[in-house]
């Protein structure tokens, strides 16, 4: 009767509150399903921020990568962590290419890192970017193990997922 049908409606709602809890919570690719081109902007940005900063005249690309992290300050305002591997490529900084669309050096002394960055997005663009990244092992090149960079991304280019097709 009653009881039986006011059961089923808080047992749903409460369902419902811990499906989308898990959501936010679990970290890697669920966290690709709420906003996927701001991750990808993310992404751009991190890699962007690398390339402008890095040693060397050829373009970094990423390997791998995931969300870590997703901090919600509140509804529209939030802090990604995303976790990815770098290596260099054959494009030059010079060419202006994409780096997602270039091909990776080969070989046992492609300069390689493990990168972190923390990306804060307000209102769906992305206010600030902070990337640390510790260089790979195989490279040949001596270079300092953490290099820090910090510069506010004032005016971000929108681009979505063009790169993608």
């Amino acid at each position: 009767g009653k009881k039986t049908e006011d059961f089923e409606r808080h047992a749903m709602r409460i369902l419902i509150f811990v499906l989308t809890l898990s959501v936010f919570l679990c970290s890697g690719f669920q966290v690709y399903d709420y906003d996927v081109p701001v991750t990808e902007e993310a992404l751009n940005a991190s890699i962007a921020r690398i390339n402008s900063q890095s040693w060397g005249t050829n373009l970094y690309g990423v390997v791998r990568s995931h969300v870590a992290r997703v901090d919600m300050w509140n509804s529209d305002t939030y802090r990604l962590e995303l976790q990815f591997s770098i290596r260099e490529t054959v494009c030059t900084k010079a060419s202006g290419r994409d780096p997602f669309t270039c091909d990776f050096k080969i070989g046992p002394f492609v300069p390689t890192a493990f990168c972190r960055s923390f990306v804060e997005v307000s209102g769906e663009l992305i206010s600030n970017v902070i990337v640390r990244c510790h260089r790979g092992t195989s490279s040949s090149e001596s270079m300092s193990s953490e290099e820090m960079m910090h510069i506010p991304i004032m005016n971000p280019n929108r681009r979505g997922s063009s790169y993608r097709e």
